[in-house]
């Protein structure tokens, strides 16, 4: 590792919805959709397994700006899966009880700002605690009013589509590309009181893949229809064709999201840049495409680069829980902390599943089912071996139990701060 930088940096932290590892170049992929990423890694620091805490927003972005879990799903819930109205409130209170990371920057005399079109990281979620400046665009979104009534479980299937629509036409929502937005960043960025962290939320990785003309690589037709497919067919069935065409459009929509950290880096005055993905996303690896309740590497395994700082390498595992460690870490003294640990945990947003990935081993344990796999062999073929799931079922039963005192602690002392 190089030397650090001194602390006290500007910090701008890039989370790339759906961004999994493997299609990175950086990371090993053999076709060039991340050149300036791939740039920014060759000099900067890299974290080889990153595991986000979740596959999917909900279940990944709170634990990510928290370095805790919410504390529990709604048991009264079928299956003990919560509804979306209590999720909501689940994720706002954790968010609110919390110390968040641009809480925690504001204490060593940062000023924050965070954008983000995710309404999934909107202000109805507590995304905006401890930012000084906010930009969710949901004032700005006719549908948002669509997506407030899915969150109080009034919303339909009907409704859904509606909203789905009315964000097409807009461009808003998970249709909002980074250059609608880009210019608000940079004018924010450009008169900041320093030093400043800046939270940046992109959505272009996530379905649908629509990529600018400039970076497509097959025609509008094929992209448009492998897309609408995804929306309205049984996913198991896609055929090698439509498989191809959504890959390739991945690919196309993630060299597109690259040109953002080119214009970044140009734009701004050299700050530290923290790059990663909130979860992966599959394409039937494991039957499934896109991003559903699952624990499998294309799920969970995500990019983490750090540019402008440190330079290095590390192989261990590195839950994305420890972001506000690592961002803080490089403000106090501009180093990253020892992260790795032997094994990384992630749940489901259900809580139904969990697992616990090491360097080789990945266990996944269900409510009725257990995987072991071997990754350096593949993730595929379950291994029997009973010493070594033993282990892996000690170590994840001991972590679940930590992270659940550790948030029934914070939430006792905030309850004790506000007597």
């Amino acid at each position: 590792m190089s030397d650090p930088r001194a602390g006290g940096e500007n910090i701008v932290f890039v989370t790339v919805d759906s961004l999994r590892a493997d299609r990175c170049g950086f990371m090993g992929y053999d076709e060039p959709t991340t050149p300036t990423l791939d740039s920014m890694a060759t000099d900067g620091f890299v974290i080889e397994n990153a595991i986000a805490p979740g596959p999917v927003t909900p279940a990944s972005l709170p634990a990510m700006f928290t370095g805790t879990y919410p504390l529990a799903v709604d048991d009264d819930s079928p299956g003990g899966t919560p509804e979306l109205g209590s999720a909501r409130s689940q994720i706002r209170q954790h968010m609110q009880t919390r110390d968040s990371l641009p809480a925690l920057l504001s204490r060593q005399g940062y000023t924050t700002a965070g954008f983000t079109p995710n309404p999934w990281t909107s202000r109805y979620f507590g995304f905006d605690t401890g930012f000084d400046h906010y930009r969710d665009y949901m004032s700005e979104d006719v549908s948002s009013k669509l997506f407030k009534q899915m969150l109080s479980g009034d919303g339909s299937t009907l409704s859904s589509a509606v909203r789905l629509v009315l964000s097409w036409l807009q461009r808003e929502n998970v249709f909002k590309p980074w250059e609608a937005f880009y210019d608000d960043i940079v004018a924010w960025a450009t008169q900041a009181p320093e030093p400043y962290f800046l939270w940046v939320f992109l959505l272009d990785v996530h379905f649908p893949y629509l990529p600018t003309d400039q970076f497509r690589s097959q025609s509008r037709l094929r992209e448009y229809e492998a897309n609408l497919r995804l929306y309205t067919e049984t996913q198991e069935n896609y055929s090698d064709r439509i498989h191809e065409q959504l890959s390739a459009a991945y690919d196309d929509a993630v060299r597109y999201t690259d040109q953002f950290f080119a214009r970044l880096q140009a734009d701004l005055n050299d700050p530290l840049i923290v790059v990663t993905g909130d979860h992966g996303e599959a394409f039937g690896e494991h039957g499934t495409y896109t991003h559903q309740d699952c624990l499998y590497e294309e799920n969970i395994r995500v990019p983490l680069v750090v540019s402008g700082g440190p330079s290095g390498r590390i192989t261990e595992p590195v839950s994305l829980r420890s972001i506000p460690e690592l961002i803080t870490g490089l403000a106090v003294d501009g180093t990253v902390p020892d992260l790795g640990k032997p094994f990384a945990i992630s749940r489901t947003k259900s809580g139904d599943s969990h697992a616990a990935r090491g360097r080789r081993a990945k266990y996944i344990q269900r409510d009725n089912s257990t995987e072991l796999y071997d990754l350096q062999y593949d993730e595929q073929t379950a291994l029997q071996n009973e010493p070594l799931e033993r282990v892996c079922r000690t170590v994840l039963d001991q972590a679940l139990e930590h992270s659940a005192e550790q948030g029934r602690l914070t939430t006792a002392a905030k309850e004790v701060d506000r007597s």
